[in-house]
This record gives structure tokens, sequence and C-alpha cells, in this order.
């Protein structure tokens, strides 16, 4: 039963992926309320920095965008270790919806009950589909970012902003908020209008 649950979860994620083609947002809002938050991915605190930047990153206060946290504590400090083939390139503003690895979903759902591992995918699902409705307001391209490779290079035209490792991001569930400029945010949350304002500067 715990492996038909997380092959209905990955059936999912694509089927999300595969709505995000279509032109036209959800004409439909879910009835569905949930009144429990999604998993907050907090588990490693984000370290300082180490690679150089042309641009300075968009400065955050945690306690008061607490759903958004830079991506610097996965950042990649030497490029020449990343294999091209093995990378996804992102040149654009863009809107990136992440779910965590399989590694990870089957530890998680063997540690927890099965109710309980279903409301956590549920309530996830639900917010970040909240979320897509108001980035698609916003007109941010979005899309559902693999796991197939390993290492995002977030570029501004020919230059480097950002190398993540998807590996030190295993348990990231939310959205990758990139503004074509600065390192990327995590948001993981129940609203996003108020944290895309910040790292879109909209």
């Amino acid at each position: 039963m715990k492996y038909l649950v997380v092959f209905s979860l990955f059936f999912l994620f694509t089927s999300c992926d595969n709505k995000q083609k279509q032109s036209k947002p959800h004409e439909e809002q879910k009835e569905k309320k949930i009144s429990k938050t999604p998993v907050k991915v907090s588990d490693s605190t984000p370290k300082q920095n180490t690679s150089v930047e042309s641009n300075q990153p968009v400065k955050i206060k945690e306690t008061e965008y607490s759903n958004i946290k830079q991506l610097s504590y996965a950042e990649i400090s030497n490029s020449d270790s990343v294999i091209v083939s093995n990378t996804i390139i992102i040149n654009e503003k863009c809107a990136l919806d992440i779910f965590p690895s399989s590694k990870w979903i089957k530890t998680e759902q063997e540690r927890m009950e099965e109710d309980d591992w279903m409301t956590v995918v549920d309530d996830n699902i639900y917010y970040i589909d909240l979320a897509r409705q108001v980035l698609l307001k916003n007109k941010i391209s979005h899309e559902n970012l693999s796991r197939k490779k390993r290492y995002v290079k977030f570029m501004k035209e020919d230059e480097i902003v950002s190398i993540i490792d998807l590996e030190k991001m295993d348990n990231a569930w939310g959205i990758i908020l990139y503004n074509g400029h600065d390192t990327p945010f995590l948001w993981s949350g129940t609203e996003i209008e108020e944290d895309i304002k910040v790292v879109y500067n909209q």
C-alpha cells in the first residue's frame, strides 16, 4: 500500500506538469478548505553564500517573510565541478515547482501513519496549486522542476547568478522563485502574494 501511495504521488506531480503547459489558468477554485499548514522545509539553516556574485542579493528578514528563504545554502561555489550534462539551465525570471526526492518521500512515508502522510501530501499540493494561480495572475511563468538532473544553473544573460545542487535540498517542497538576477528563493507556505512582491519587486 505504501508503494502505491508513492506511485500515486508521482503520478500527481506528472499530471501537474502537464497541466502547466496549457495556456488557460484553472477556472474552478477548489472547494476544499484545509486548516493545516504545509510541511515547512527548514531542517537546515541557510548558510552564508560562499560564491562571489556580481549583484547584491535581495535582503530578506526571515522573521518578516518566513515563507521564503534564499537558496544560498544549496549553492555550488566551484562551477568547474558541475557536469554540464547533469545541469538544468534557467535564464529568465520564473517560478519552479519542486517536490522532495523519492528517497525522502519513502523515508517520511514509512515514518508517518498513512493518514498523516496523506494529509501532508494533500496540504502541500493544495497550497502549491493556489500559489500557481497567483503566479499566473501576476504573469510569472512557472513549470515543474525535474530531479532527473542534479544541478540547476540560474543565469543572467551570459553570467552565472547561482548554481543549486538539488541533493542539498532533498526535502524541498514548494516553489523556487527566481527574479532573473538574484540568488533564487524557496517558497513554502499558504499564501504567496506578498512574498512574490518582495522577490520580484512587483
